[in-house]
């Protein structure tokens, strides 16, 4: 052969060899696999939830017990969540269902301050109403042949005293102790009462303003029996009269 014949096989097989020798290209059989990063979950804001007092805001000083709850509960923030309470009058408290009783009447705002477990807190407030019930009450009964009786009722600091004063039909007077006020409960003994005493129980709920009282009442022959006594304002006091005792 020719050396004009092998000069073009010479020529390819240098170009063959340049071809598959050196290193590969940039990135040639490299596979880069990225993970994604998992998506941010906000935490949300710490509510404190809806304040609520059984009975209802408005109670009776020293002899209402105010149970504080939540109708709506904290959320938010990173439970669990702990408490901490002001009751208005200094008093304080913890949990989330404290009880508190006030001593003075007037108008407060108990507080429950929300803690989570990092340290956010969130406030919430619920007005309460402590009042009197001292006044004149008139009674008048359903189912029974008796005209009103005039109770008169009187509270301080510690306690509440019912006195039934002499009524028309002839009833003596009595005094007794109410209990548990906004659901008000006495028992009024009438010592002079012929032929022997007796006594008559009172047991009836207190409406929202205070005002009027309903329930019924026992000590007369045929009941219980219902009764509605109404007061127009605090703070009026009667003083106790004796009558003829009758039954």
């Amino acid at each position: 052969m020719s050396l004009r014949n092998l000069l073009p096989i010479v020529l390819l097989l240098a170009l063959t060899s340049a071809r598959c020798g050196g290193s590969p290209a940039k990135g040639d059989g490299v596979v880069s696999i990225t993970q994604p990063s998992p998506p941010v979950v906000p935490i949300p804001d710490l509510a404190g939830g809806i304040i609520a007092t059984s009975p209802s805001g408005t109670g009776l000083a020293s002899a209402t017990v105010f149970t504080f709850q939540f109708s709506t509960p904290p959320s938010g923030g990173v439970p669990p969540y702990t408490f901490a309470w002001e009751f208005g009058d200094g008093g304080t408290g913890a949990g989330s269902a404290p009880a508190h009783t006030y001593t003075n009447t007037g108008n407060f705002t108990a507080k429950a301050t929300v803690i989570d477990s990092q340290g956010k807190s969130a406030q919430v407030s619920f007005p309460v109403s402590v009042r009197s019930v001292t006044g004149r009450w008139t009674a008048s009964f359903s189912g029974i042949a008796i005209k009103p009786l005039n109770i008169d009722i009187v509270q301080d600091q510690t306690a509440v005293t019912a006195t039934i004063n002499g009524t028309a039909d002839g009833f003596a007077s009595g005094t007794g102790s109410v209990t548990n006020p906004r659901t008000l409960s006495t028992s009024v003994t009438f010592a002079a009462a012929m032929p022997a005493p007796y006594a008559l129980t009172f047991i009836g709920n207190l409406n929202d303003t205070l005002l009027t009282w309903t329930g019924t009442v026992a000590g007369f022959d045929g009941c219980p029996c219902p009764f509605t006594a109404t007061r127009p304002s605090a703070g009026v006091v009667a003083s106790s009269s004796t009558s003829p005792a009758r039954r």
